[in-house]
């Protein structure tokens, strides 16, 4: 019989305690220490609050640079994604975000990606299939040419 082995991890408020053998408890620990990770990694304003109801960083950016069409709205979520930590992104990733900027995401975010990558530079291939990335040029676009002002 393996040995017992216990270990006990505080998250926030609640203390999670683990025990059994020695490689379950340590794989456990592991995940939990990645989640805990990934949770200082994200802004606290994509966490649910439940005392105070603040605006998500994507739904400030997006009344903030007033989007028009999705391929722009695309790259205002990626930019948001981007700041917040992560390089590469998934069309999993620009819908979730959607759903966070209370935006109603087009039928197909897939189209919508492929359309600023192919049709405006705004976005590039990322490592892998699937994966995107934001482009120099839609990073300029976001900052200093949103929102458009008529002349």
């Amino acid at each position: 019989m393996e040995d017992q082995c216990k270990a006990t991890i505080t998250l926030g408020d609640s203390k999670v305690t683990f025990e059994g053998p020695a490689l379950f408890v340590q794989s456990q620990v592991e995940r939990f220490s990645t989640i805990q990770a990934l949770e200082q990694r994200v802004p606290m304003a994509s966490q649910p609050n439940p005392g105070l109801h603040e605006p998500s960083r994507e739904k400030q950016l997006v009344a903030e640079k007033r989007p028009l069409g999705h391929h722009e709205i695309v790259i205002v979520l990626a930019f948001a994604v981007t700041e917040s930590g992560m390089n590469e992104f998934s069309e999993q990733d620009i819908r979730r975000a959607y759903l966070r900027a209370e935006v109603r995401p087009p039928k197909f975010v897939s189209q919508a990606l492929r359309d600023a990558k192919n049709k405006f530079d705004y976005l590039e291939s990322g490592s892998k299939r699937g994966m995107y990335r934001l482009s120099n040029h839609g990073d300029r676009t976001v900052r200093f040419d949103l929102p458009r002002v008529a002349v």
